[in-house]
């Protein structure tokens, strides 16, 4: 089976399998039939003495069986590479080019092992965008704008950019509705956008019909309702949580509501941005760690104090967050004779989950782990196949 990635515009991926219909790669030049020795003797035949069968007389090579040509008067079986007016002439697994029998292409000797093209599709994870919008987010940054305008146009910037690799929604906190008049201190936000494909638009929409809030900062109530939220719940994607914040939590501790949602079933990670020189280091230190996404150093999560850091962080993260999970169109026959190849270097099957790949019938996925899955992720590869029966890329 091989699979082709292409890079596509916006850093999507798509792959292309090939499906062998052989059960490994073992050439055959004389028969590409079930009986290789009878080839063998005909092709003796053949050149000991140039001898023919005998069968009807004929003129013409349309009058013979399928497989013989007209020689000399006489329906005679064909060789592989011998004559033909049409494919009806040739052995098996060939086909008739230009007055002249070819190996079939996706047989053993047109195309390595033979088999047809699939595709395999990288599967976009959830990510909800936590967006604070507290009465602090009016505060202007030098003369970019308001915290609260550059964090609008981050987001819309990277829902678009990520708009076919990632599945996003929105939820603003404090308040409840667009303008803020529904809710209360302590209390939490809503979902604005559910999260699903192509809700681009309307995460820009919603941005753009939303106001600052002055309920204070309720992370930890914001954060405690979507332990029920479905929008996160779905068992074959990864699901996220992107929270950005330019204050301290004013309610409640956010670290256990954090670890809450990783210990779910699927779990529920918590990327964590800090906008502005407001925040709590260690408050957000430590969600970071809960949320199982801590960045190596001092500190652990992300940190933006103006417009392009900001951006730059959103990008790294939907970054890592690409999927490393490929579904294929078609079940491999046999699951233990599936190669792959990144950069035309095999990766290893590893059933622990910690280097390599991983198949898993039940969803017809491929799975990457370890450093397979982070250069996936990196966009340094530009060739991802999967092989099925031969060892070997293509």
């Amino acid at each position: 089976m091989n699979a082709w990635i292409n890079i596509l515009p916006g850093g999507s991926l798509a792959a292309l399998m090939l499906l062998s219909a052989s059960s490994g790669c073992v050439n055959d030049p004389v028969g590409h039939g079930s009986n290789a020795e009878e080839a063998v003797n005909t092709l003796a035949t053949a050149s000991s003495g140039g001898d023919t069968t005998d069968g009807p007389t004929c003129s013409a090579n349309s009058e013979c069986d399928t497989g013989e040509y007209c020689q000399d008067g006489a329906c005679t079986p064909n060789l592989p590479g011998g004559p033909c007016d049409d494919s009806s002439n040739c052995v098996d697994d060939e086909v008739c080019e230009d007055g002249a029998c070819v190996p079939e292409a996706g047989t053993e000797g047109g195309m390595g092992c033979g088999g047809e093209v699939y595709q395999a599709t990288a599967i976009p994870p959830n990510v909800l965008i936590v967006q604070d919008r507290s009465g602090s987010m009016d505060q202007k940054v030098g003369d970019e704008g308001t915290k609260w305008a550059l964090a609008k146009a981050a987001i819309e910037q990277v829902v678009t950019d990520f708009s076919e690799e990632v599945y996003f929604g929105l939820m603003l906190y404090p308040g409840l509705d667009p303008a803020c008049k529904q809710g209360k201190s302590c209390g939490p936000g809503g979902v604005s956008v559910d999260v699903g494909p192509e809700t681009g638009m309307a995460i820009t929409s919603a941005l753009g019909d939303a106001d600052t809030c002055s309920l204070g900062t309720p992370t930890a109530e914001t954060l405690d309702i979507l332990q029920d939220y479905a929008g996160l719940k779905d068992l074959g994607r990864s699901n996220y949580v992107l929270l950005i914040t330019d204050g301290q939590s004013s309610c409640d501790d956010p670290v256990p509501m954090v670890e809450a949602l990783l210990e779910q079933d699927p779990p529920i990670k918590t990327f964590v941005v800090g906008f502005g020189d407001g925040v709590d280091a260690t408050e957000l230190n430590d969600m970071a760690k809960a949320g199982g996404t801590a960045l190596e150093g001092d500190q652990m999560y992300y940190q933006a104090g103006d417009a392009q850091s900001l951006v730059n962080a959103f990008a790294d993260i939907a970054g890592s967050v690409l999927s490393c999970s490929f579904v294929l169109d078609v079940v491999p026959p046999d699951p233990d004779k599936l190669y792959v190849y990144i950069n035309d270097m095999e990766i290893l099957r590893d059933l622990g989950h910690d280097d390599g790949w991983d198949y898993e019938l039940d969803t017809n996925q491929v799975t990457f782990y370890g450093p397979p899955c982070e250069l996936l992720q990196s966009g340094q590869i530009m060739d991802l196949q999967f092989v099925f029966g031969c060892p070997e890329p293509r």
